[in-house]
């Protein structure tokens, strides 16, 4: 499913949050981890108008030593033996440097690589802001047309917590074949319970499901006040669909073979349901698939998953639905192409 994770790191205690999650992925799924350094002159010397090679030559050193010692760590994490002479047959953690735009280069790595999954912190070396995610986070998921899983880089760990646990996962369901899809991923991530040292998670925090649907009433295009007949309608339709999802998700969670539960939120504001119900129900992790009803392949994702993305204040993984060959290129897209940037 995930045979192969890509982790971008610049070097920074906050990017390097994204390490515990892509080690737990690595763990369920089998999967290789693949970190990728990309050196840009404009950070790394933002001073100069051109780059000294001597400084150079010290940053792209500097890197190979730090990206060596965090991959020796994490295949000690994962149970792997040290690499003895380079030896790739048993290397499931490898490392990359590049030079350039960081952002481009991280979309380019993974479309050349065959990367399955991307897990990105929200923040890097640029420190915390007042933006939920930086710039470069922004970039790559937007351009990616790849799962990717956000690490809110500002939701700290437990102290001392040996590794990364997912005991509360919500997915939110619009009742969507394409929304259905993240069930899998959030099935699998829900029966792992080996901690890293192998010793089985306290069975109060068995890990949980929460399949979410929200159900907005009827919007009429008329003035206030609304007449009688059109509420006791509007009443009727809200009553009728909370029905067939409370069967619909009752359905699902009989398939599934995890412990599970369901909600059903009726709010006028879909967004605002699902960021209240993941602060409430104390979740760690929001699984969504990139597109529901409502799909369009211009775009990466669809706007509920997109807000929170963007907005929410949990790690979300989202499951991309829409191959990159089926991506129409946007005006700005082809007028880079055409001045040679990308």
């Amino acid at each position: 499913m995930f045979n192969r994770i890509l982790v971008p790191l610049d070097g920074s205690t906050l990017a390097e949050r994204a390490i515990p999650h892509a080690e737990l992925f690595a763990r369920i799924f089998q999967s290789d981890i693949i970190l990728l350094q990309v050196l840009d002159p404009a950070f790394s010397q933002p001073d100069s108008s051109a780059c000294d090679p001597l400084k150079w030559q010290i940053i792209k050193t500097e890197a190979e030593i730090y990206l060596q010692g965090i991959a020796s760590q994490i295949r000690k994490n994962l149970g792997e033996k040290p690499l003895i002479n380079n030896e790739i047959e048993t290397n499931r953690v490898e490392y990359c440097i590049r030079e350039g735009r960081i952002a481009e280069n991280i979309v380019d790595f993974a479309h050349s690589e065959n990367i399955d999954l991307i897990i990105i912190s929200t923040h890097g070396a640029g420190g915390f802001s007042r933006w939920n995610i930086n710039s470069i986070t922004q970039k790559v998921v937007s351009m990616i047309y790849l799962p990717v899983l956000i690490v809110r880089s500002y939701d700290l760990p437990q102290i001392n917590e040996p590794i990364i646990h997912y005991n509360r996962i919500m997915l939110p369901i619009d009742g969507s074949r394409r929304a259905e899809w993240a069930m899998s991923i959030g099935t699998e991530l829900a029966k792992w319970n080996i901690s890293l040292n192998d010793q089985p998670i306290n069975p109060d925090e068995k890990p949980r499901i929460l399949l979410l649907t929200i159900i907005r009433p009827p919007e009429f295009p008329i003035p206030e006040p609304i007449p009688l007949e059109i509420s006791q309608l509007s009443e009727q339709l809200v009553k009728i669909s909370y029905d067939v999802v409370n069967k619909y998700l009752t359905e699902l969670k009989g398939r599934l073979p995890v412990e599970c539960e369901t909600r059903i939120v009726v709010n006028t504001s879909i967004v605002s349901a699902i960021h209240d119900q993941a602060e409430q129900e104390n979740i760690d992790l929001v699984v969504f698939c990139a597109h529901g009803h409502s799909v369009e392949f211009n775009y990466p994702y669809g706007s509920i998953t997109r807000n929170y993305l963007d907005y929410g204040s949990k790690s979300v993984l989202i499951i991309q639905d829409t191959p990159l060959s089926q991506v129409k290129p946007s005006l700005a897209q082809i007028a880079a192409e055409k001045s040679g940037r990308r």
